[in-house]
């Protein structure tokens, strides 16, 4: 009759074991998407987000920031910001807080055995007079005993997965941080060149002045008098003097700026070659590429597929909730029937424990129902993110179309300027027209100029700008988002 309820007892178990597996093979069909794990393993542990193939430049970044002969291209500025820019401080940190996660969660799989230990003595003694008392009645007795909870094996193998995954979406997302800090250092690079070609195209300008002030000067000076002219003349020197000492300070003022992106003291000496990022926003070239393909290659895309993949797990998590738990025991504590003679030696005794409720209140139903419902949020919030990616793209798009549109309309204006400047250059020689107008038609021109510079640096923001929206410019450096290798 006991080997009967035995073999009952384990098929009763097996059976349970079938079901909840069934129940798990439910759920990951349910998933519907082949979720990869992010990233691919040869990424450098020493500074997470970059490849090994990088590695040397990365190294050489710190050494070269103290010497003095050193100009800092957009390339190297961008290794030396991987390192040391505040910007990235966190997602750093969580990247290294997840792997302890993972490492942690390896570690559940084995069980955690522990000891007890009980010092007991008498509060009363009343059967001290008793003939039958044990010898060791009235004394201190010491006893220990061991025992070990076995982890939930379906649980513990899911969340160790998750933990996986977690650690692989954390570094995910600080590729993505590493990205933003790269986008925000070639604007800073674009908007630092630009500011330096004007103001070095507006060093003529109190030159202009100045001519035309000295013109003013000996007609007053041939005349007697002094006329409005002069006037005027004097306030537009001041003028075009505080505009170029506003220029030289916004430079200054942008140079700044990326002194802390990259994470430098702003008062440390940093020498960067500001045209050394034109030539990678000119090879690019995004009607060249198609947004559905460069949506599956972004590091959103990957972070949504995780979260997708993640909450798979924890639907299988929520399923091994229906698991009993397991306990190892081992004391000196007997079952019902094992009669220990009060004279005799104590026996010591194994007893393994599984505990699992007759009745939850549908606790366990609820929490599968929940995990099953935030996998659906996770696949609204991925179909709603390709949709703003694609509004996003078509802006970017855009947005180069009219800078573009914009850059032939002030170039147009600058020819017709640079027309009328040696128009009047050839009236004033043939004795047509006075100097103050070619000082005027020449200011007019270099305006122009400046205005074009403008417009150049504004059509490149707009390729910077779609370069990041595509991921083309964080895989410069980073390489693409790799499926984890099996």
């Amino acid at each position: 009759m006991k080997r009967h309820k035995r073999r009952l007892a384990r098929l009763a178990a097996a059976a349970l074991v079938g079901v909840l597996l069934g129940g798990a093979g439910c759920a990951s069909n349910k998933a519907g998407i082949d979720s990869p794990q992010l990233p691919a393993k040869h990424w450098l542990d020493e500074a997470p987000g970059v490849p090994v193939s990088q590695k040397a430049k990365l190294e050489a970044a710190i050494p070269n920031l103290y010497d003095p002969a050193k100009t800092f291209s957009f390339e190297e500025c961008v290794f030396l910001t991987i390192q040391q820019s505040p910007l990235l401080v966190n997602s750093a940190v969580e990247l290294e807080i997840q792997r302890l996660a993972r490492t942690d969660a390896a570690w559940k799989y084995i069980p955690e055995p522990r000891m007890t230990v009980t010092v007991s003595n008498n509060l009363t003694r009343f059967n001290k007079n008793e003939p039958d008392k044990p010898k060791d009645y009235g004394q201190t007795d010491y006893e220990i005993g061991f025992y070990t909870a076995f982890p939930n094996p379906i649980r513990t193998y899911f969340e160790h997965s998750a933990q996986e995954l977690m650690a692989n979406l954390a570094l995910s997302s600080h590729r993505k941080a590493v990205g933003q800090a790269i986008y925000r250092i070639a604007t800073a690079y674009t908007e630092l060149d630009a500011r330096r070609r004007i103001n070095a195209v507006a060093e003529a300008l109190p030159g202009q002045s100045k001519s035309s002030l000295e013109f003013w000067r000996q007609v007053e000076s041939v005349d007697g008098r002094q006329g409005v002219e002069r006037n005027v003349a004097e306030q537009h020197l001041k003028e075009t003097e505080l505009a170029l000492e506003k220029g030289k300070m916004q430079e200054t003022m942008l140079l700044t700026q990326l002194k802390i992106l990259a994470g430098v003291d702003p008062r440390q000496r940093l020498a960067v070659d500001s045209g050394s990022v034109r030539p990678l926003i000119e090879r690019f070239d995004g009607r060249r590429l198609n947004w559905e393909e460069r949506w599956a290659l972004t590091e959103d895309q990957y972070l949504l597929r995780g979260q997708i993949k993640l909450a798979d797990y924890n639907i299988m998590v929520a399923w091994a909730e229906y698991v009993p738990n397991m306990t190892l025991q081992m004391n000196r504590y007997p079952p019902a029937g094992q009669y220990q003679p009060a004279n005799g030696e104590e026996d010591t005794f194994l007893h393994l424990y599984f505990d699992f409720p007759l009745i939850d209140w549908g606790r366990r139903y609820r929490g599968v129902q929940t995990a099953r419902m935030k996998k659906a949020q996770a696949f609204h919030k991925q179909a709603n993110a390709r949709t703003d990616y694609s509004n996003e793209w078509l802006q970017a798009e855009q947005n180069v179309a009219l800078a573009e549109t914009n850059l032939r309309l002030v170039r147009v204006q600058f020819e017709t300027a640079e027309m009328r400047f040696k128009e009047a250059q050839i009236s004033f020689n043939e004795g047509l027209t006075t100097l103050p107008v070619v000082t005027g038609a020449h200011e007019a021109m270099i305006n122009a100029q400046v205005a074009l510079i403008e417009a150049e640096k504004g059509l490149e923001l707009a390729k910077l700008q779609w370069m990041f929206v595509s991921g083309m410019l964080q895989e410069y450096f980073l390489g693409q988002p790799a499926k984890e290798v099996e």
